[in-house]
């Protein structure tokens, strides 16, 4: 619903966020897989990095696709490696990723997505200004490049460029965009999809010379890689408030996460995805009531 001002008017209504932390969002699946099983929808979800990348399987209504496609391919060069790295100049295969999987090997269901009313937002960093912009994902084609933004990690992918701006991975400017969906947005709840367990506490960005060099030219970036850690945890204290006030809902792994950035293991894999879904059945009836 729209205003008289033309802006989307929010009230009571609950969007949906998503975390990033490449594989780590294994949870996330696990979550949004039981979500999608009892029909548990929203009709906003703002996806950040890979957290963006469970939001498109999540809109198109695709069980599963997320965890096999982790698990198949997480030990696979044409995925994400170093020989990719070497290749493309990004650690990410998007080539195989949005083409080989997406239309082959794993058929994404573009129609299902189009036909789902659910908007779908990918959380950017804007590397001249250090900020975070939400852009619309309305087509899972013709917005793909916002989803390769928000995914676009600092050093080992390139930046990507959408309507004449450079972004990169979303998390740097807005890792868990609860403030931007709340207060800007005037989204009255949100269910908040963390991939770290409630414990944790990030440290300063440990490639701050190497962001350095690489990214001279652009200062207000270089601030907002070396200021993210204080940005996150302050932020968390804020996920936390907004938890005891009744306008968050969260789910977050249990204990300390092991999956790493990069992981091999899909036993690892799989068991973060086990996680997810056994939280996601704990919490169901609340996140049912919480909806309501």
């Amino acid at each position: 619903m729209h205003n008289a001002q033309g802006i989307m008017d929010n009230t009571g209504k609950v969007a949906l966020i998503l975390e990033g932390g490449s594989f780590r969002s294994q949870f996330t699946a696990g979550v949004l897989d039981v979500m999608l099983e009892h029909g548990v929808e929203v009709p906003t979800c703002y996806g950040v990095s890979a957290g963006a990348l469970c939001g498109l399987n999540y809109k198109s209504r695709q069980i599963g696709r997320a965890n096999r496609i982790n698990l198949t391919f997480c030990n696979d060069p044409r995925y994400i490696s170093t020989r990719s790295l070497a290749t493309t100049g990004s650690i990410v295969g998007y080539d195989f990723l949005l083409n080989e999987v997406q239309d082959r090997i794993d058929p994404f269901d573009s129609a299902a997505f189009s036909a789902n009313p659910m908007r779908l937002f990918a959380t950017v960093t804007n590397a001249m200004f250090g900020t975070a912009e939400y852009l619309e994902v309305r087509d899972a084609a013709l917005d793909i490049d916002a989803v390769r933004a928000t995914t676009s990690l600092p050093l080992v992918t390139q930046p990507v460029e959408v309507g004449g701006s450079l972004y990169l991975d979303g998390g740097v400017a807005d890792s868990v965009p609860v403030e931007h969906v709340l207060e800007d947005e005037g989204f009255d709840r949100a269910i908040v999809v963390l991939t770290q367990h409630r414990g944790y506490e990030k440290e300063p960005y440990e490639l701050m010379p190497a962001a350095r060099v690489r990214y001279a030219t652009y200062p207000y970036l270089l601030d907002a890689l070396e200021t993210r850690h204080e940005r996150y945890n302050e932020q968390r204290e804020h996920i936390w408030a907004y938890e005891r006030a009744g306008r968050a809902f969260v789910v977050a792994p249990p204990h300390k996460v092991e999956v790493g950035h990069i992981e091999r293991d899909p036993a690892k894999l799989l068991e973060l995805y086990i996680q997810g879904r056994q939280e996601a059945s704990r919490l169901l009836d609340e996140m049912t009531a919480f909806l309501a």
